[in-house]
């Protein structure tokens, strides 16, 4: 049995796994049924997160954060701590870290049996390097369609997708028609919102757009290999 909410900006799911598994086997479940263990502070913070600790408080829980350095399992950046201090041992001295029934953080040893949660996103990182066509086969094959973004939100969780590309750009599903002299998303989307960087344009018919790192769009001809994102 597993639980779950969507969350408000209709980009993730939190999931609760009740099946006892070890930290590993836990990241592997949510990586082959979900998208992975929930990691990083927008999530730990979230309201529908919290609410769902607080349905569970008389459990422990695993949650994406482990140590070699403290890292959390999706790559996200560490820096926000919300250790409980009556654990200051159990952090010095074991790797894997839960929820308690308070919703602050401890460790345990990784090899423990426990609940776990999991989060889905709504789009997912592909880090293959694939012309702007190829990709948009890719996803539509695989997935639902290249990414659109219509709104701020959109574009704060594709951004941190972006993020993680081995490519300094990221197709999305935006291309330009020379015949009607506009872009367009393929999804048939509106382009309303938009997050153009302020750059010298490029000439010809075949341009679509990819975003950088840094969230910024850019226009790059379509024959460019990228890691692009998809829409689930």
């Amino acid at each position: 049995m597993c639980l779950f909410i969507l969350t408000e900006t209709g980009q993730q799911k939190y999931f609760v796994i009740h099946e006892s598994k070890n930290w590993l086997q836990a990241q592997s479940y949510c990586r082959e049924h979900h998208t992975d263990l929930v990691s990083g502070i927008p999530q730990i913070r979230s309201e529908e997160f919290n609410k769902r600790v607080d349905e569970f408080n008389d459990s422990t829980l695993w949650i994406g954060l482990f140590r070699e350095i403290w890292s959390w399992s999706d790559g996200k950046n560490f820096s926000f701590r919300h250790w409980d201090p009556d654990s200051f041992l159990e952090v010095a001295s074991k790797t894997c870290a839960m929820t308690k029934p308070n919703g602050k953080w401890s460790c345990d040893n990784c090899t423990d049996q426990k609940p776990f949660y999991c989060y889905e996103d709504k789009v997912i990182l592909i880090k293959e390097n694939k012309t702007w066509d190829d990709a948009l086969d890719y996803c539509r094959e695989n997935h639902r369609d290249l990414v659109s973004i219509t709104d701020s939100h959109q574009q704060r969780w594709v951004q941190e997708g972006a993020k993680m590309a081995d490519t300094e750009f990221v197709w999305l599903g935006m291309r330009y028609t020379c015949t009607l002299d506009l872009w367009f998303w393929v999804s048939n989307r509106l382009v309303c919102y938009h997050n153009w960087a302020q750059e010298d344009k490029i000439e010809g018919c075949d341009r679509a757009t990819a975003m950088k790192r840094d969230g910024k769009w850019y226009e790059r001809k379509e024959g460019n290999f990228l890691n692009f994102i998809c829409a689930l």
